[in-house]
This record gives structure tokens, sequence and C-alpha cells, in this order.
């Protein structure tokens, strides 16, 4: 573990220095808080008109959403940020020299994971500042929003360990970009023919991201939910570690 967490510190120190990810970071934060802000404007627009009856949505119309828009937002900026976890090594051929060192790939496949979640851990505290700013001048469920931010973390969790699988898969990090993206949209519409069909409850609607991350936006917490998460970021840095040991059994 003590090999993981140095290798965690060194992808958050080169997060870290790079201009690149905190333009990243500013520009997602401020699409964010233009949405909140405009949210926000309906919002007290709507309040003077119907008085304080308004007060009790504030939650559900205006600090939700902002939440769930960065759900949004990092299916795409996870592909971005961790396309270069391995492919980068990969192609700068420095990969070689940590799996000769004698690091686990256990260790390499968790401590990358490990650093990037910490950024996207980083962002998602950033963002919770958005609704918590209304605490004190209007109605809030403050459960809710704390289920909002648990499916955001776990939600962060899962992206970040597709992403490293797709760089540990190619030396190419625009093409590990893609193929991440791609897998994050197959889990997101994986179940729209299945609802067509008028199936709701079946194995391929389980299997879809959307059926477990909305229940938690909605303030519902469930264990299968949570399961969900956890699940599929331990199935995707165990498929990064068996390519991790591929690659050291090729060189």
């Amino acid at each position: 573990m003590s090999a993981a967490l140095v290798i965690a510190a060194h992808e958050w120190r080169r997060l870290r220095v790079q201009a690149w990810s905190w333009l990243l970071l500013a520009g997602v934060i401020g699409l964010l808080a233009w949405i909140f802000l405009g949210r926000l404007d309906t919002f007290l627009r709507l309040q003077e008109t119907t008085g304080n009856a308004a007060g009790a949505a504030a939650t559900a119309q205006v600090a939700a959403p902002a939440l769930g828009w960065l759900a949004i937002v990092l299916i795409v900026l996870v592909p971005l940020l961790g396309s270069r976890l391995i492919a980068g090594e990969r192609r700068a051929h420095s990969l070689s020299l940590l799996l000769a060192a004698g690091v686990g790939d256990g260790a390499i496949a968790i401590g990358k994971w490990l650093g990037l979640y910490v950024w996207l851990l980083l962002l998602i505290a950033l963002t919770a500042l958005l609704p918590l700013s209304l605490y004190g001048s209007t109605a809030l469920d403050l459960g809710r929003l704390a289920a909002n931010g648990l499916a955001l973390v776990l939600h962060a969790s899962a992206l970040a360990a597709i992403a490293l699988y797709a760089s540990s898969v190619t030396t190419q990090p625009v093409l590990a970009a893609a193929l991440a993206l791609l897998i994050n949209i197959v889990f997101c519409v994986i179940d729209l023919g299945a609802r067509a069909a008028g199936v709701n409850h079946g194995l391929i609607n389980w299997l879809a991201l959307p059926t477990h991350f909305g229940p938690l936006s909605e303030g519902v917490v469930a264990s299968v939910d949570l399961l969900w998460f956890v699940l599929v970021t331990a199935v995707f840095l165990a498929l990064t570690a068996r390519q991790l040991a591929s690659l050291r059994s090729a060189d």
C-alpha cells in the first residue's frame, strides 16, 4: 500500500503542476457557477411571484441541479484527465522502469487511480460550495444534498477506474480518452432499448449507470446502488492490473 500511496502522490503532483488541469478545473467551476446562478435567478423570480411557498423547492430547483450537471461533465472530463495515466508513460517508455522497479501491478493501478481520484474529489468539494452558499438564506434539504455528494464521489470513483483501464490498453492518450468516453456512454444508455421495450427491472437495467445514480441524486440511499459503483470501480481496477501484468510479461 505504501507503494500505491507514493504513486498516487506522484500523479497528484503531476496534475497539480500542469496548467491545463487547473484550466479545466476553472472552466468546469465557471460553467457550473453560470448554470447555478441562472437557476438561482429563475428561482428568485418565482419566489417573488409565489412568496415563501417556493422556498422549500430551493434544493430541487437550484442546489441539486448544480451537482447533477457536474455528474454529466465528469463523463467527458474524466476520460480527458485519465487518458495519460498509463498511455502517456507507455508512449514515453517510462512505464517499463516502473514495472522493473518491482512494484506490484495492483499497487500501480490503485496508486494511479487514487492520484486522479483525489483531484476529482477536490472538484466535487469546490462544486458543493455553490449550493451550500444558499444555506441560511433559504430552506435546503441537507440530507438530499449529502446523498448527491455521495453519488458524485462514487460516480467519480467508477469513472476514474474506467479511464485508467482505457489508458492501459493503448499507447495513444487520444485513443484512451475516446475509449473511456465510449465506455461511459455505453453505461449511460445500455438500458435504453430495454426501457423502450417495457423492461424496467431486468439485468440490463441494473447495469446502467442512471439506474443507480438517479435514486442517490433524489436522496434515496440504497445498498444496491452503492454496491454497483464499488463493483464497477473494483472490476476496472482489476482489469487494469491484469493489463499491466500482460505488459510486464511482454517486456
